[in-house]
């Protein structure tokens, strides 16, 4: 037992053994090769962290994966295409089946894609709290209005911060609204 500590730049030899606890401060970066276990009593997903009066749109937190290389816009919805890229959803074409993200940046890979958590949304979501999220028929965006006659609704999550915070959890039913 006792205090680790390491510098900005700083770091461990191959191996460090720890009995009780470990305060952090900041952020902790893990690397490496191989197999392990991490574990981890729960994830705060704090709508702080989405605050649009001090962080841009395309703030989030949550899964995060970083693939595809496709030019993105931060805080629009994205569909996995079958070549490993990513497009902007749109409820008119079905381009809201499959799986969905929220783009975090300008680059698939470089600043990632959110798969779920909370996310501040480029645009206003409208409705309150609470309610559910849809994805429309204008490219990318969601909205708590659902889609209309002929178009794919598609729940994705509820609003939770502000008019553009929402909670990304996209269910994995798509209707065809009659």
């Amino acid at each position: 037992s006792g205090f680790i500590s390491a510098s900005e730049g700083g770091s461990f030899g191959d191996d460090l053994t720890m009995t009780g606890s470990l305060i952090v401060s900041g952020n902790i970066e893990l690397s490496g090769s191989g197999k392990g276990q991490l574990e981890v009593d729960y994830r705060l997903f704090d709508t702080g962290s989405i605050n649009t009066t001090v962080h841009d749109a395309g703030a989030g937190v949550g899964d995060i994966v970083k693939f595809g290389g496709t030019t993105t816009t931060k805080g629009t919805v994205y569909y996995l295409k079958a070549n490993g890229t990513w497009d902007q959803t749109d409820a008119d074409f079905g381009y809201s089946s499959g799986s969905l993200a929220v783009a975090l940046g300008s680059n698939s890979t470089t600043h990632g894609m959110l798969l779920r958590g909370i996310v501040a949304m480029d645009h206003t979501v409208g409705g309150v709290i609470g309610n559910p999220v849809y994805l429309t028929t204008t490219a990318g965006r969601v909205s708590t209005t659902a889609p209309g006659s002929g178009d794919f609704a598609r729940v994705v999550g509820f609003r939770v911060s502000g008019s553009a915070g929402i909670y990304f959890n996209p269910d994995n039913t798509v209707i065809k609204v009659s």
